[in-house]
């Protein structure tokens, strides 16, 4: 855990879509929910603390892609790794918003060791591959999938108890207009539209 102690940048879902996942959280793994709330795991650690001059040049960054269209589901796991998580499409935006993010210099020398770790949100980690099993049975076609507008990032570090705190938010693309605020909903259990995970080993 220490090599997140000067936090790291994620995408939180918005208001209406994380409450939802938060609870699955906390029911199924209290000990991941403790850590952080529900979020998908966007960057390496940082080495140090962003400095305003960084938190400027993020934003300089973020402003030459446009928001997209995040979708969250159906749950997945990683066999042989224990976890079931949201999965989270689409891939190829999420994997240019971490490139552009990686590119900027406070990761300048950082190893990017989770380059190939697909982008997800966690309901479980800390739990056996038994319990993988069950509670991907407990759990298929009964939660919802959902999607929501991604037009920030947000740095977040973890406090003197270990819980990660959203301190910043980023702004992705040019201001964007009226008519994109509070694009975010979640479908029917039933609803065939898809979606792909989230982190790592900090907040999970």
């Amino acid at each position: 855990m220490l090599e997140y102690r000067y936090g790291a940048l994620y995408i939180f879902p918005p208001n209406g879509v994380i409450q939802p996942v938060d609870e699955l959280r906390k029911k199924y793994d209290p000990r991941s929910a403790s850590y952080c709330q529900a979020h998908i795991s966007l960057s390496e650690p940082l080495p140090k603390p962003l400095s305003e001059s960084q938190i400027s040049e993020l934003k300089t960054a973020l402003c030459k892609i446009q928001p997209f269209d995040v979708h969250c589901g159906p749950l997945v796991s990683f066999p042989p790794h224990p976890g079931v998580v949201y999965s989270i499409q689409p891939r190829d935006r999420f994997k240019e918003l971490r490139s552009i993010v990686h590119s900027t210099s406070p990761f300048a020398n950082v190893s990017l060791k989770r380059l190939d770790i697909a982008p997800h949100v966690t309901i479980a980690e800390f739990i056996t591959l038994e319990r993988t099993d069950e509670l991907m049975g407990e759990l298929r076609g009964t939660v919802q999938q959902g999607r929501f507008l991604c037009d920030s990032i947000e740095y977040a570090v973890p406090n003197q108890d270990f819980y990660f705190e959203r301190v910043i938010r980023i702004p992705i693309g040019p201001r964007q207009s009226a008519a994109d605020a509070g694009h975010s909903r979640w479908w029917g259990r039933g609803d065939p539209r898809s979606c792909a995970p989230i982190c790592t080993r900090a907040p999970a």
